[in-house]
């Protein structure tokens, strides 16, 4: 699948002002060019949920809750399955929309094919979000479209959130997204950097996990450093380039 989309714009339903004018809202939600299904890694802890997502694409209509921390892969797979599904896909990020009135956002969500809500946490001390939220969950489930939600923690863990919320969640499929091992960022440096047709050898991988940090958007942004400078110098990523590009400061 090739993508060329670099935002989506949502259309904020009407909503009717003091002067009962009504005006269309247009927000733009800002997608990351290089999150989609093709470049995400399908290590072994997730192939279950690889399969749900399949079924998913396929209309059998599934909904989840995916949870686990920063950098487990949980905004790359909500992205890359709204890529996947196109236009009529909602693709709702939480970091992007408190400041908007949640009955604006949410207004007109039946007509959708999926809607997917990302870092679902920050609703957290908004009793306006999460009311709406559990409105327009029992009217997506009415009509069997796909839900899925994104977080830091399982519903039941979310005792901040209001409790009939927390139940409608609960009655979706979890997937706990575990950490990534050190074996496994490594491998997600060299399939990444396959897809760019760079090779990193082992030597290469275990030198950068050494120095970098080892979160997953520092690894991507590191590896876009190094496609930048191999490209530009037609060279190959190896050791002595990596020294001579001073890219950690010393002893770290």
């Amino acid at each position: 699948m090739l993508w060329a989309i670099t935002a989506a714009q949502i259309p904020i339903a009407a909503i009717e002002t003091e002067a009962n004018v009504v005006d269309q809202l247009p927000l733009k939600i800002p997608f990351d060019n290089d999150l989609n299904l093709d470049n995400f890694q399908p290590r072994p802890s997730l192939l279950q949920l690889l399969t749900e997502v399949e079924a998913l694409l396929d209309g059998a209509g599934q909904s989840l809750f995916l949870w686990g921390q920063s950098g487990s892969g949980k905004s790359h797979l909500l992205q890359g399955v709204s890529r996947a599904i196109g236009a009529r896909a909602l693709y709702l990020p939480m970091t992007e929309l408190l400041e908007y009135p949640p009955e604006a956002v949410l207004e007109g969500v039946i007509d959708c094919e999926a809607v997917l809500i990302d870092d679902i946490q920050l609703i957290v001390g908004r009793d306006d979000w999460q009311e709406t939220l559990f409105h327009s969950f029992n009217q997506l489930k009415a009509a069997g479209i796909p839900q899925l939600y994104s977080g830091l923690a399982p519903p039941a863990q979310m005792t901040q959130v209001l409790p009939d919320l927390r139940s409608r969640w609960g009655e979706l499929t979890v997937y706990h997204l575990p950490a990534l091992s050190e074996d496994e960022l490594g491998a997600l440096l060299q399939f990444r950097a396959a897809q760019r047709g760079l090779k990193l050898s082992n030597e290469v991988v275990h030198y950068i996990l050494s120095r970098a940090p080892r979160t997953t958007s520092a690894l991507m942004t590191l590896l876009d450093d190094l496609d930048h400078v191999a490209l530009a110098q037609s060279r190959s990523i190896t050791i002595p380039l990596l020294a001579e590009l001073k890219l950690w400061s010393p002893g770290r």
